[in-house]
């Protein structure tokens, strides 16, 4: 499986957008960044794991949090939280902990947000600017490592 690992704040919630949601408690995805993370997904068939701290809120709410924003299909995860240690770890341990169940093995992955802790995963990093989220760009690199 490919596997978008996706931040919110910086990504889809920008600097230049700034909405409060009449769904939730938060900032809408600015609609440019919600077409681009579309477009990632319809060329390169990935999925979506969350890897940002709105994870931390559970994967019920994170539906909610995508579907009022138009992304009602693909999420399929979300990393662990793991106490004083960054990003990329979380990361590493949501893939060793999915390739033991084989339906489920991650093949490739990119890492989509707007800080750049990820440790030995900084290779699979596109990093956006917070204040314009996933640009054109960004889309056009992470298609590129996903393919």
């Amino acid at each position: 499986m490919k596997v978008i690992f996706l931040d919110i704040d910086g990504v889809m919630v920008t600097g230049s957008y700034q909405r409060p949601s009449t769904h939730y408690n938060g900032y809408q995805f600015n609609p440019s960044c919600v077409e681009n993370l579309k477009q990632i997904m319809k060329q390169t068939g990935a999925s979506i794991v969350v890897s940002s701290t709105w994870r931390k809120a559970g994967f019920r709410f994170l539906k909610q949090m995508f579907t009022a924003n138009g992304i009602d299909k693909g999420l399929v995860g979300q990393t662990p939280v793991l106490v004083n240690r960054d990003r990329g770890d979380e990361i590493q341990q949501y893939i060793e902990e999915a390739q033991l169940d084989p339906s489920f093995t991650v093949e490739q992955f990119v890492i989509l947000d707007d800080h750049n802790d990820m440790g030995k995963l900084l290779p699979y990093l596109v990093q956006t600017d917070g204040h314009t989220g996933l640009d054109q760009e960004a889309t056009k690199r992470a298609i590129k490592m996903l393919s």
